[in-house]
């Protein structure tokens, strides 16, 4: 008869604050919160009956009130009609699901909303009954849902990038009151793919030698065009002694081809996972797709198993590399090993905008190039936000107006500063480099 939709918001991790003591809290009983979701009463539930119970025989019994002896008794009928309902209703929605497929595209973009095809029984028939819905896995995703008949339409926005094996969804169906709750969750073994946001970034920092050509080496084969000089040897084909030279200098001089290997990419280039990397792994998508990183490139991702020349494969091990937030820049002495030490003049490392091992790790492998790599770190959010009192952040879990990647960038971008590094400040949402300037604004927040 009551049907609620269920939003839940994308789980945010800390950025590095101090959470607040009801956050804390929050987070103390989560695991007790889980291990009871599958029972119906709720603490709301328990503590009426036992008020209803204490007033039933203590006063409603020794003192013969029939009033209170009457409003017990209803309070405990109520109680027990809900979680009946309740128990009823999620065996009927536990059935009905078995079932149904998925209804999960493919292929999600985040911090973009979609319409899923699952469609949700809304049990609009059934007395004092509401049904929410939550994903479980990726549990990074806002879900909405919307009445439509006897189902709900389904609209999830994923928060963050990576790859998952299956879809678990949790259903909770609760009663109006709040008396009884019973939580059950459903897997599909579906893959899901989930890429970054579409971002912008400003065309200028395309840096040195983005189109450029190849670059010959002393030492390789001469597979190159007939562009080198030397005088001629015996044994040496006439056709390609040099005339005019031996007409002007009266020396028979010969071309050869120039000795080259493979042709220099024109950059090399590295994503670092990390905490809140996200407005970073759109950045990196933006130099892929938009060629920032010139027509030959080397990529690699922290966790990939090699580097890669392939646009495609250099977004899904952005995508993956998710699953490797913990290694932070381990993978970077990798690429080095893979690609000759001569093309490292021209890095690029994609790095999050936030604190960690990462700063350390990244400025310590710098000192072994022969150039200094340029460091693109990207934040988002409103770069004018207003700031929480000191009451706000400590008693109650307030939405913060500033993103965690705007408050912890001076920090790091002093800390890379410091170490004489080439950093490049965007912002996801104009596309456009911060200066120095609009970073020291950011101090405040």
């Amino acid at each position: 008869m009551n049907v609620a939709a269920s939003k839940r918001p994308a789980r945010r991790r800390s950025g590095g604050r101090p959470a607040g003591v009801l956050r804390d809290l929050r987070q103390a009983i989560a695991p007790l919160v889980r291990a009871w979701s599958p029972v119906p009463p709720t603490f709301l539930g328990l503590t009426l009956v036992a008020v209803a119970l204490w007033a039933f025989f203590a006063i409603g019994k020794d003192d013969a009130d029939h009033v209170v002896y009457a409003l017990s008794a209803v309070a405990l009928a109520m109680v027990a009609l809900s979680n009946v309902v309740v128990g009823a209703a999620a065996f009927f929605l536990w059935r009905a699901l078995r079932a149904r497929p998925s209804g999960v595209p493919e292929t999600l973009m985040a911090g973009t909303e979609a319409t899923t095809y699952f469609a949700c029984p809304s049990l609009r028939f059934w007395p004092l009954v509401q049904v929410a819905v939550a994903w479980g896995d990726p549990d990074t995703a806002a879900v909405t849902l919307e009445p439509d008949g006897a189902t709900f339409i389904e609209r999830v926005t994923p928060s963050e990038r990576g790859r998952y094996a299956h879809v678990t969804r949790r259903f909770t169906v609760r009663d109006i009151f709040g008396f009884a709750s019973l939580t059950f969750s459903r897997t599909w073994d579906q893959p899901l793919r989930v890429v970054p946001a579409v971002g912008r970034a400003d065309t200028t920092l395309a840096v040195r030698r983005a189109t450029s050509d190849g670059y010959s080496h002393p030492s390789g084969q001469p597979i190159g065009e007939m562009v080198e000089m030397r005088r001629y040897v015996y044994g040496d084909p006439m056709r390609h002694v040099i005339w005019k030279t031996f007409a002007r200098d009266r020396q028979l001089m010969v071309r050869e081809p120039e000795r080259a290997i493979a042709p220099r990419p024109a950059m090399v280039a590295f994503f670092v996972a990390g905490e809140h990397d996200e407005p970073s792994a759109s950045t990196a998508r933006v130099f892929l797709e938009q060629g920032l990183l010139g027509a030959d490139f080397v990529f690699a991702a922290e966790g990939a198993p090699r580097p890669t020349h392939d646009r495609g494969e250099a977004l899904e091990q952005v995508i993956r590399s998710r699953a490797h937030r913990d290694t932070q820049a381990d993978g970077l002495i990798s690429l080095f090993r893979a690609v000759d030490r001569a093309r490292l003049d021209n890095l690029v490392i994609f790095v999050p905008a936030s604190d960690g091992p990462w700063i350390d790790k990244v400025l310590t492998a710098s000192r072994r190039l022969p150039l200094p790599p340029m460091l693109v770190l990207t934040v988002d959010g409103e770069l004018e936000s207003a700031t929480r009192s000191r009451a706000q952040r400590f008693l109650w879990e307030h939405e913060d107006h500033s993103d965690p990647t705007l408050r912890d960038l001076p920090a790091v971008y002093d800390r890379l500063r410091a170490a004489n590094a080439d950093v490049r400040v965007i912002h996801r949402a104009s596309g456009r480099r911060l200066e120095a300037t609009q970073i020291d604004a950011l101090r405040a927040l």
